[in-house]
């Protein structure tokens, strides 16, 4: 790649970072107002859940059956379809006062967000064979600073300017990535010759088993956060600004250190250090159903936070490995889908569970979850070494994790 070329992919992929950022703040704002728009339109602790899950329910259904479209050279038009649609359900959000809306803005910036999100980490896991987890590492620790941003904007604004300001404020942030993306040129990732779209037939390789297993287990506690954090914390006599607050001191520590955790898990291999991350990632998340006091949860949660830096960039580094060539939009796809998935149900039960059982139940479930995606993971792994080596590391007696897809096919340039 020329100088001049390479210098237009690190600016189309500042572009890229800029936007990831963008698509993160729209879809997370609502979540620090969700009791708010409980409080004031008079809907159940289960409507907390379905606007939470319609938004995973519509992921799923992107990230399986669209996001296989980045390998057949529309990942550009993907990402700009991802921020048009999180402008629309940005705007649908600040106009309703229905739970029916509410639920059908929630289900758009979930599209938005499946639309987006694997066309963007297929470009960046696809740009080189080396250092795939550092690169998903920053990718991952800008989604999290924009997911982290969101809530913070809400909790900001809400009280001063009222529920329909947040929105729109991050509506026009997505607006503004969408339009400077549009005239941007990106890296292009290796297409597929294959008819094959849907990502399913790739769970026939181990491989790609446990990095599902790794990417499902470390997501479901999100559908957890997402439905009920908020409540959560309210009920534990928290304000609104530090619910904002606690989801940036969740995302400090993992925006900072996401880069390393990249690095660790290129050098020791990502399933390994998924695997015991996750492990980490299980005790946190227990841990908040025993804690009632307000700052005691939220230096648990920074704790989780670092520890989740480490497993993200292992998890989506172990997916993007596990992709046969040229199938790396629909690999992201399949794992966002079932993360997507696992958040969705977790978002639907929690409520009730929480309703029922209390946090200590909601939480502990969720934990204990967690550790059984992570111990099947490794009966998997010491079958033989499958899985075994970092990103990138030369092939072995046993057959490696499929490498990424080759720098000689995936430098070139598309506007």
């Amino acid at each position: 790649m020329s100088r001049r070329n390479a210098r237009r992919a690190d600016d189309g992929l500042n572009t890229l970072l800029a936007a990831s950022f963008a698509i993160g703040v729209s879809n997370s704002v609502v979540f620090s107002v969700l009791s708010d728009l409980q409080d004031k339109y008079r809907f159940s602790d289960a409507g907390l859940g379905w606007i939470a899950g319609s938004g995973f329910v519509v992921g799923v259904l992107a990230q399986l059956f669209i996001a296989p479209y980045a390998d057949h050279g529309h990942s550009k038009a993907l990402l700009i379809a991802g921020l048009t649609l999180a402008v629309v359900g940005g705007v649908v959000f600040a106009g309703s006062s229905s739970i029916t809306m509410f639920i059908a803005a929630r289900g758009i910036l979930g599209l938005s967000n499946g639309v987006f999100t694997p066309a963007a980490r297929s470009i960046v896991a696809s740009m080189s064979d080396e250092r795939v987890a550092e690169r998903l590492g920053r990718l991952g620790g800008i989604e999290l600073a924009g997911f982290v941003t969101g809530p913070v904007i809400g909790g900001a604004l809400v009280g001063p300017l009222g529920l329909r300001w947040p929105f729109l404020v991050c509506s026009t942030a997505a607006a503004a990535a969408a339009v400077t993306l549009v005239g941007r040129r990106l890296p292009e990732p290796h297409r597929s010759e294959r008819r094959q779209r849907i990502g399913i037939d790739l769970l026939r390789r181990r491989d790609m088993k446990v990095a599902m297993l790794l990417a499902v287990g470390l997501f479901l506690p999100i559908g957890v956060f997402d439905a009920l954090w908020d409540r959560y914390l309210t009920d534990r006599g928290a304000s609104n600004i530090l619910v904002g607050l606690s989801f940036l001191m969740y995302g400090i520590p993992f925006a900072l250190l996401a880069t390393r955790g990249g690095r660790l898990a290129d050098r020791l291999g990502p399933v390994r250090v998924g695997v015991v991350a996750m492990a980490i990632a299980a005790l946190c998340t227990a841990s908040y159903g025993l804690i009632t006091v307000p700052l005691v949860i939220v230096g648990v949660l920074m704790l989780e936070g670092s520890v989740q830096a480490m497993a993200v960039p292992a998890g989506q580094a172990a997916v993007a490995a596990a992709a046969a060539i040229g199938r790396a939009g629909a690999a992201q796809g399949l794992a966002g889908s079932g993360q997507l998935l696992a958040a969705a149900t977790a978002s639907f039960a929690a409520p009730a569970i929480y309703g029922a059982l209390g946090a200590g139940a909601v939480f502990a479930i969720a934990g204990g979850i967690m550790l059984v995606c992570a111990l099947i993971a490794t009966m998997l792994t010491l079958r033989s070494p499958l899985v075994a080596p970092p990103v990138g590391a030369p092939p072995m007696t046993q057959p490696p994790m499929a490498q990424p897809p080759s720098t000689e096919t995936t430098q070139r340039l598309v506007s």
